[in-house]
């Protein structure tokens, strides 16, 4: 008995740490790799999702107020005069950080957002986009056929 009690207070103790560590590391932006797309449409990678819009049909600073009101969502730099825009989202529970970037190249804007840690996103982060684009009211940000 003394034994369990003992195996499950390191697998407490272990999750307690993995807990705090994925709440307090600092999140590297720079390590999180783009994929620039020139051409405007969906794209599904693995732990994230990439938007491509032609420039004359987004509103950037209306598209940084929508991201910005995401639940537990932090600006870290950037403003549509300043891009990129750079957010923070976390995840409820454990506090796992995505990244989404927003920039602008060839008349284009391009969306990316994606996690940090792991190899799979969960399809959270094609979520944020598909909520940003209805709050926007752009059809087609994220679509179901994601090339």
């Amino acid at each position: 008995m003394k034994i369990l009690t003992i195996a499950v207070a390191v697998i407490l103790l272990a999750a307690a740490c993995v807990a705090v560590y994925v709440r307090l590391a600092p999140v590297r932006i720079a390590a999180v790799s783009l994929l620039p797309k020139n051409a405007p449409g969906d794209y599904a990678l693995p732990g994230g999702h990439y938007a491509v819009r032609p420039l004359e049909t987004v509103d950037l600073a209306a598209l940084e107020a929508e991201i910005a009101a995401t639940v537990r969502t932090r600006q870290v730099s950037g403003s549509p005069n300043d891009l990129p825009m750079i957010f923070v989202h976390r995840s409820l529970v454990w506090g796992f950080p995505d990244v989404t970037r927003v920039w602008v190249e060839a008349d284009n804007v391009h969306i990316h957002s994606h996690l940090v840690f792991g190899n799979s996103d969960l399809g959270v982060n094609r979520e944020r986009l598909l909520s940003w684009s209805t709050g926007l009211g752009l059809e087609g940000l994220v679509t179901d056929g994601t090339r």
